[in-house]
């Protein structure tokens, strides 16, 4: 029996274009809302458009490799993507004396490299029992080269190249923005600032400083993704499930922001060091304890009202504590299946095939990096917004064929 048993060596090229919204070009009036009372014009566009801007040009190069081995009892498929995008359609700020804010025009260079890696084989595989796996792997890298000349960042209100005005995608005080030389979408925003020994800076009150500048905590994009999936077949019974993961990449939390601004969050009803609730006067050994140095490098030790403390973060624009990863192992699915032998019952002349099972979804968030949400049920690619908690749910199945 040859090892072997099929190849197969792929490779395609191709360019897309993209261009803007029908009617984007022309400077038009919105209609007012309420026209019956003498509003008919809602006001005059923001959005320059530069008279000379071309469509976007996307070019991609895809080589790939599928193997078959041992009589099709396992196989691998591997593919890589190669891509740049250019010209594309940014929307920059203009000053307001021209009578807009922003402007479309071409510039812009976005890379793209893709990894993606597929597994299947059959370990076991008798007359009674069969075990099929599949497991695939991607890595995905998307770097700005470039944008508009003397531009090193903007903000990412929109897909870059939609040709959408750039105000800044917030979730409270995080930021999501396009940095030169840096993967795409970088999650921006104030930290604490820091002495030469790493610690905190503190005021007169005891509350942190921030830092002048914003700073980048890494991209809102995972390092990578990927998943299992097993399928077990014993006589009529089969059950199959699958793991699904990713690693890497944050998101900045609204509900953690305001629910620790509020006091809901669990750490804001705490004990602090001494035992003590920090909610507690401080007069009563409540507080927070913070360690630090003042303004002028010499050390502090205190303790600072857990309302002070907790507000600070906002009122601050420090956006650390609401910063979290998006790095999940979830058993997404199982399912459990009988499939009836309908000749032995008699049925074969009403049905062609019968099976009855029962499935469970979101069963188990086995890791997470994120405390007190499900990374994989983010809605939204810049933040999260409100989520709701993720619904586990069990179903019960009849399936006839004729």
């Amino acid at each position: 029996m040859p090892f072997l048993t099929y190849g197969k060596l792929r490779a395609t090229w191709a360019q897309v274009g993209s261009d803007l919204a029908a009617y984007q070009t022309a400077l038009t009036y919105a209609p007012g809302a309420n026209q019956w009372s003498g509003n008919i014009v809602s006001g005059t566009p923001n959005t320059l458009v530069d008279p000379n801007i071309e469509p976007s040009l996307s070019s991609s190069l895809e080589f790939g490799l599928d193997l078959k081995f041992l009589q099709n009892r396992a196989s691998a498929s591997f593919t890589y993507v190669d891509e740049s995008k250019i010209n594309e359609i940014l929307s920059v700020g203009v000053s307001g004396a021209s009578g807009f804010t922003n402007k479309l025009i071409n510039a812009g260079q976005i890379d793209r490299k893709v990894f993606e890696i597929q597994l299947e084989g059959s370990p076991i595989k008798t007359p009674d029992f069969t075990w099929n796996v599949t497991f695939n792997f991607a890595k995905i890298n998307s770097k700005i080269v470039e944008l508009s000349e003397g531009v090193d960042a903007i903000a990412a209100s929109t897909p870059l190249g939609s040709g959408g005005t750039s105000t800044g995608v917030s979730f409270g005080i995080g930021t999501t923005w396009h940095v030169v030389g840096q993967e795409w979408g970088q999650l921006r925003g104030s930290t604490i600032s820091r002495d030469g020994q790493g610690r905190p800076v503190l005021d007169a009150n005891g509350l942190y400083i921030p830092t002048d500048d914003p700073v980048d905590f890494g991209s809102i994009m995972p390092d990578f993704t990927g998943g299992f999936i097993n399928n077990f077949s014993y006589k009529n019974f089969n059950l199959a499930f699958n793991i699904d993961f990713q690693k890497g990449g944050k998101f900045y939390s609204l509900s953690d922001q305001w629910g620790t601004y509020s006091g809901l969050t669990t750490r804001t009803a705490a004990l602090n060091d001494l035992g003590n609730p920090v909610r507690d006067n401080i007069a009563d050994g409540g507080g927070v304890h913070v360690v630090g140095v003042d303004e002028g490098g010499s050390s502090m030790d205190t303790y600072v009202p857990a309302q002070d403390y907790y507000h600070q973060f906002y009122n601050s624009g420090i956006a650390d504590p609401s910063i979290f990863d998006l790095t999940y192992v979830k058993l997404r699915e199982i399912n459990l299946s009988y499939q009836i032998p309908i000749s032995k019952l008699g049925l074969s002349k009403v049905f062609t095939s019968a099976s009855v099972g029962v499935i469970g979804r979101n069963l188990w968030l086995i890791y997470s990096g994120a405390q007190d949400f499900d990374p994989s049920e983010i809605a939204s690619g810049f933040g999260e917004n409100g989520q709701f908690p993720s619904i586990r749910s069990y179903g019960f199945n009849i399936k006839l064929g004729f």
